[in-house]
């Protein structure tokens, strides 16, 4: 009978218990600090998309009403057709030249654009100062009336509120303040 040693080269493959332990501790602790840090990102995200698409539909609003030489107005809408007389703004809007000046699109109104929310539930919610349900635009560009206040909130709080102020020359701007240089609320 012939007894061979093993090879010295010989190696047992796997994890052991304490090394398996220890890489998922790891784990775990990588996964407790990057899933909230992705959250806020993911939500600083979806803000910063909010903020840029209302101001870019009031500069649209603003231009239109100089280009046509006529009023233009910007309103919440839940039928992508016509105003509502909500102020919250986060399931879409509208923009249409307001041919009569009565802030309503009646019928033959040219609608200029349409922004519809996909969400059922979105995550930003936008309201407006009290008041200030539309937003109109004469042909000189001004948007007369009290200065407006569009507040943008995030609903999981990961992200500070944010606004768009539009003074009554009709020019927006962005901001992390009220107009009063107070802190925003939400």
């Amino acid at each position: 009978m012939d007894i061979t040693p093993l090879p010295s080269t010989y190696c047992q493959s796997g994890f052991t218990l304490v090394e398996l332990i220890t890489t998922l501790t790891v784990m775990v602790a990588l996964l407790a600090t990057g899933v909230p840090a992705m959250q806020k990102f993911s939500a600083s995200q979806k803000m910063m998309v909010a903020v840029n698409t209302m101001a870019s539909h009031l500069h649209l609003a603003r231009s239109e009403a100089i280009k046509r030489g006529l009023r233009a107005v910007l309103c919440p809408s839940l039928d992508g057709e016509s105003c509502s007389e909500s102020m919250q703004w986060q399931q879409g809007f509208i923009l249409f030249a307001d041919e009569n000046a009565n802030k309503k699109r009646d019928t033959g109104e040219e609608l200029l654009r349409q922004f519809k929310s996909n969400n059922k539930k979105p995550q930003i919610r936008v309201t407006t100062t009290d008041g200030r349900r539309r937003i109109g635009y004469q042909a000189t560009g001004e948007a007369p009336g009290s200065n407006l206040t569009m507040t943008f909130c995030d609903t999981s709080d990961f992200v500070d509120p944010k606004a768009i102020i539009i003074s009554s020359t009709g020019r927006p701007r962005i901001s992390t303040l009220k107009p009063s240089g107070a802190p925003l609320g939400c």
